[in-house]
C-alpha cells in the first residue's frame, strides 16, 4: 500500500475515492470480507459481528490512521461499525475525528459496577462517518497499559459486541475495529489480540526491521492471536 508522507496523515474522506490511496484501503477490506465468507461463524464472539485488531510491531506516528482509514471504508460499504482505541498511553483516534475527549475505554476498565450496553452506548461517540462510531481511549489513564490486564477487558469486549449486534442484519454483519499500541510496547495488542476474531499487523516499510515483525509475530501468536495477514505500508 503505498502513499506519501502527506496522505500518511489524513484520514481517506480527505481524498477523491478514486485515489490510489483510497482503493487500497477499500481493497483491503475486500480481502477481509472475502476472508469472513471463508471461516466459520462459529468464531464469532457475537453472533453476526466480527472483531478486528489492526497493530503495529513497533511505534509508527501514524499507525491510528490504518484502524480509522479502514473503519472509515467498513461504514462506507454499509458495514455497521465500531472503532475502539485501546491505545490508553497514546490516544489518537478522537482527536482525529475532531472529536473531544469523551468517557471510553479506561473509564469501562476502572469501574465497580458491571458493564452493561447502558454504559456503553454512553461511551459511544458518533463521527462525521455515516455508520461509524468510536469509543475513544477514556479520560482515566493514570494507571497506563496495565488496565488492560482487568479481567473487566473480556467483558468490555463482549458488550460492545453486543451493542452493535443490534444494529445489524443477518445479510451484512457489523464489524468492530480495535486499534492497539505496538506489539512490541507491552501485552496490550496481545491482550486484544487473544480476544477478537482476527489481527491483522501492519509492517511499514524502512520503519519495521525483520527482527522487529518476526518478534512480533512470535508475541502474538503466543497470545494464541489469530493472525490472519500483514499489512505493507510505504511512508
Amino acid at each position: 500500500m503505498g502513499n506519501n508522507a502527506k496522505e500518511q496523515h489524513a484520514l481517506l474522506t480527505d481524498y477523491d475515492t478514486n485515489t490510489a490511496y483510497s482503493e487500497a484501503f477499500h481493497t483491503l477490506f475486500a480481502n477481509i470480507r472475502f476472508h469472513w465468507n471463508n471461516e466459520k461463524t462459529e468464531q464469532f464472539l457475537v453472533r453476526n459481528v466480527h472483531t478486528l485488531l489492526i497493530a503495529t510491531p513497533s511505534n509508527y506516528s501514524e499507525q491510528a490512521s490504518v484502524a480509522a482509514n479502514l473503519a472509515i471504508v467498513a461504514a462506507q460499504s454499509g458495514t455497521p461499525t465500531i472503532l475502539v482505541d485501546t491505545d490508553v498511553r497514546r490516544p489518537q483516534l478522537e482527536k482525529r475525528f475532531g472529536l473531544g475527549q469523551h468517557s471510553g475505554l479506561s473509564d469501562l476498565l476502572q469501574e465497580d459496577e458491571p458493564v452493561t450496553a447502558e454504559r456503553i452506548s454512553a461511551c459511544l461517540q458518533t463521527t462525521y462517518v455515516s455508520g461509524l462510531k468510536l469509543i475513544g481511549a477514556g479520560t482515566s489513564t493514570e494507571k497506563g497499559s496495565s488496565l488492560l490486564l482487568s479481567p473487566r477487558l473480556q467483558d468490555v469486549v463482549l458488550c460492545v459486541c453486543n451493542v452493535l449486534a443490534r444494529e445489524t442484519e443477518e445479510s451484512r454483519p457489523g464489524i468492530v475495529i480495535f486499534h492497539s499500541a505496538p506489539v512490541l510496547a507491552g501485552a496490550d495488542a496481545s491482550l486484544i489480540g487473544a480476544l477478537v476474531e482476527q489481527t491483522l499487523l501492519t509492517i511499514v516499510i524502512g520503519n519495521t526491521t525483520r527482527a522487529q515483525a518476526k518478534q512480533a509475530q512470535e508475541q502474538l501468536q503466543q497470545a494464541q492471536a489469530r493472525l490472519s495477514g500483514i499489512v505493507m505500508l510505504k511512508p
